[in-house]
């Protein structure tokens, strides 16, 4: 009774909050391609980032019953979204989660990108079950397996998907961070057509100033 009263209410909490959802339609954006004079991010295989995943104990969630089990263990937190982070309104609110430390770094970095732009990055696709990544291989070719060592990220809680709808200040800012982050071991990141898929190691949650 607990569990399913705190899911409930956490849910009418996001959906109460519709003036923090993602609204950059006044902002002229593009999907910027990485030019050979600009540095682009490394790519890593999703077999890399399920081998971290491995070493983290991070394991995989099946099912949505998994998933809420998780929550209620505290082992997956919710995105809630405000002035410094924003959540596509096409992403299910159910999915509004992510490991805390991937939380928490998203929450940091799109602080800093708000008070450099005045707007905030957009969440695309946070935890996704193995049973939603399996349905969405039949509308996908390119996502991921929803099985196997390749399999995505996602069903795991590690990876958080961020928008690349974006300036090309803000895009290239933006890749700079990562970069960062990527060598200094923080993350690894692959670089979609439509967004950063972002895979945060580490455990609990972490400051950025405290990396």
């Amino acid at each position: 009774m607990h569990r399913s009263f705190s899911i409930v209410a956490l849910v009418l909490l996001l959906l109460l909050t519709p003036a923090f959802a993602a609204k950059r339609h006044h902002r002229p954006k593009h999907r910027p391609q990485v030019s050979k004079f600009f540095p682009a991010i490394p790519k890593v295989s999703v077999l890399l980032e399920n081998q971290t995943a491995d070493e983290m104990g991070a394991e995989r969630f099946d099912n949505e019953r998994d998933m809420q089990d998780a929550i209620v263990r505290g082992d997956l937190v919710a995105i809630v979204p405000n002035q410094y982070l924003a959540v596509s309104k096409k992403l299910p609110v159910n999915r509004w989660f992510a490991r805390p430390v991937a939380v928490s770094f998203i929450q940091n970095l799109s602080l800093d990108f708000t008070v450099e732009f005045g707007v905030p990055l957009v969440v695309d696709s946070a935890v996704r079950p193995a049973t939603v990544q399996k349905k969405l291989i039949r509308h996908n070719r390119c996502a991921a397996p929803w099985t196997g060592d390749r399999a995505s990220t996602h069903e795991r809680g590690t990876t958080i998907d961020i928008s690349r709808n974006l300036t090309k200040a803000e895009y290239r800012w933006l890749v700079y961070q990562l970069l960062y982050y990527r060598a200094i071991g923080v993350v690894l990141v692959i670089e979609e057509k439509a967004c950063f898929h972002i895979f945060v190691r580490g455990y609990g949650t972490v400051s950025l100033e405290e990396l």
